[in-house]
C-alpha cells in the first residue's frame, strides 16, 4: 500500500504566527500586514527596504513603522537593525541582569494591553494610497463616511483625507455616527480641514469616547472651556492670541466655571499681577484666586472687607495661601 498526497499550491507555505490574527489584526491596516506576510515569507533572506518596497508597493518610508509595530505586538523583536521572532521563553531581567520579582499572570497582561493601546492611539498609521483605494470600492460604510464628511466640508476629499477618514474608522476604531460629528463639531468651531479632524479624532480615540453620547458630552466641555477662555481673554484684553495651551484652559476653566470669578474680579487679579510681575502669568494669577476662593471672597465688597481686617499678630498662624508667598512661584506658565 502506498499513500500520496498532492499538496498543489501547499507546497510552498510558511507559518504565521497565531498572535497576528489573535492580537495584532484589528489594529494592522494593509501596509504593516503587506510588509509582515513578505518578510515571514522570506525570513531567510537579508531583505532591503527597497526589495520590500517593490514587492509589496509599501514606501520606503513606511516600512521601518510597519516593522515596529509587530514589535510593539510582540510578533518580533529588535535588535539594533535586525529583526527576529519573539522569544517566549525570554527571562525578565532588570538592568544589572538579576531576575526581577516576578509579576502575577494577570499584571502582566494587563501592562502589556495597556502598553498597547497606548501605542497605537498615540501613533496610528495611515493606510497608503492603494490600499485605501481599495477600501473605498469595496467598503459600503467608508463609502457613506467620505459622501457625508464632502457633504459637511464642502470640498471633494483628496486620497489623502480619504486616508486619514479610514485610519479613524479602523484604526482608532471611532465610530461612523461619531466620526462625523467630529466633523461637525470641526466646522462649528471653524476649523473644517482634515488636519484638525485627525488631531481631535486620534485624542478622542485616545479618551475612549466612542458613542454619541460620550462625544456630546466632551463637545459640551470643550464648548464651555472655551466659552470660559472667552471671557478671560476679554476681561485681559487679549487679542489674536491663537489657540489657547490645554493649560490656559485648565486655569480659565476653573477660574469661571468653577470658582465663579466675576469679570470684575478677574481684572482686579489681572492688574494685581501685572503690577507685582510686570507681565500677565497665569500661573501667578491663580495663586490670587485660590486664596480668594478659599477665604470666600467672590466680589470687591468681600476682597475690601477681607483686606481691610487688621492684619494677624507674628505669633498666630499664617493663613493658607498667603499672598506674600505667590512671589515665590515658578515665573514661567506652563506650556504644554
Amino acid at each position: 500500500m502506498s499513500v500520496k498526497i498532492n499538496l498543489g499550491a501547499w507546497r510552498s507555505v510558511f507559518a504565521v504566527p497565531s498572535k497576528v490574527v489573535d492580537e495584532g489584526l484589528k489594529f494592522a491596516d494593509g501596509v504593516k500586514l503587506k510588509v509582515l506576510l513578505y518578510v515571514l515569507r522570506n525570513s531567510d533572506s537579508e531583505l532591503d527596504l527597497n526589495e520590500i518596497s517593490k514587492a509589496t508597493g509599501v514606501n520606503v518610508t513606511d516600512i521601518p513603522e510597519a516593522l515596529d509595530y509587530w514589535v510593539s505586538r510582540e510578533v518580533l523583536q529588535k535588535n539594533d537593525s535586525e529583526y527576529a521572532p519573539v522569544d517566549s521563553k525570554k527571562e525578565l531581567k532588570s538592568d544589572n541582569d538579576s531576575v526581577e520579582e516576578i509579576k502575577s499572570v494577570e499584571t502582566i497582561s494587563k501592562d502589556v494591553e495597556e502598553q498597547k493601546q497606548r501605542m497605537v492611539v498615540a501613533k496610528p498609521q495611515k493606510p497608503d494610497y492603494v490600499f485605501t483605494s481599495q477600501r473605498l470600492a469595496v467598503d459600503e460604510d467608508l463609502k457613506i463616511l467620505v459622501g457625508e464628511a464632502q457633504t459637511m466640508l464642502g470640498k471633494t476629499l483628496s486620497n489623502s483625507d480619504i486616508a486619514t477618514l479610514l485610519m479613524l474608522k479602523d484604526t482608532c476604531g471611532l465610530r461612523l455616527d461619531v466620526i462625523l460629528m467630529l466633523i461637525q463639531y470641526c466646522v462649528s468651531i471653524d476649523k473644517g480641514n482634515m488636519r484638525t479632524v485627525e488631531k481631535i479624532g486620534i485624542s478622542w480615540a485616545d479618551a475612549g469616547i466612542n458613542s454619541v453620547e460620550a462625544a456630546d458630552n466632551r463637545i459640551a466641555q470643550a464648548n464651555h472651556s472655551s466659552k470660559c477662555f472667552s471671557i478671560v481673554s476679554s476681561v485681559f484684553g487679549l487679542k489674536n492670541v491663537g489657540s489657547p495651551t490645554k493649560k490656559q484652559l485648565e486655569y480659565t476653566t476653573k477660574w469661571v466655571g468653577e470658582w465663579k470669578f466675576s469679570p470684575e474680579m478677574l481684572r482686579e487679579a489681572y492688574e494685581r499681577c501685572v503690577d507685582s510681575k510686570g507681565e500677565l502669568k497665569f500661573n501667578y494669577i491663580d495663586g490670587i484666586l485660590k486664596k480668594w476662593d478659599a477665604q470666600g471672597i467672590k466680589n470687591m465688597e468681600d476682597l475690601k472687607a477681607s483686606e481691610s481686617k487688621p492684619k494677624q499678630s507674628a505669633g498666630r498662624k499664617k493663613t493658607s495661601y498667603d499672598i506674600n508667598e505667590l512671589e515665590k512661584i515658578d515665573t514661567l506658565d506652563f506650556i504644554d
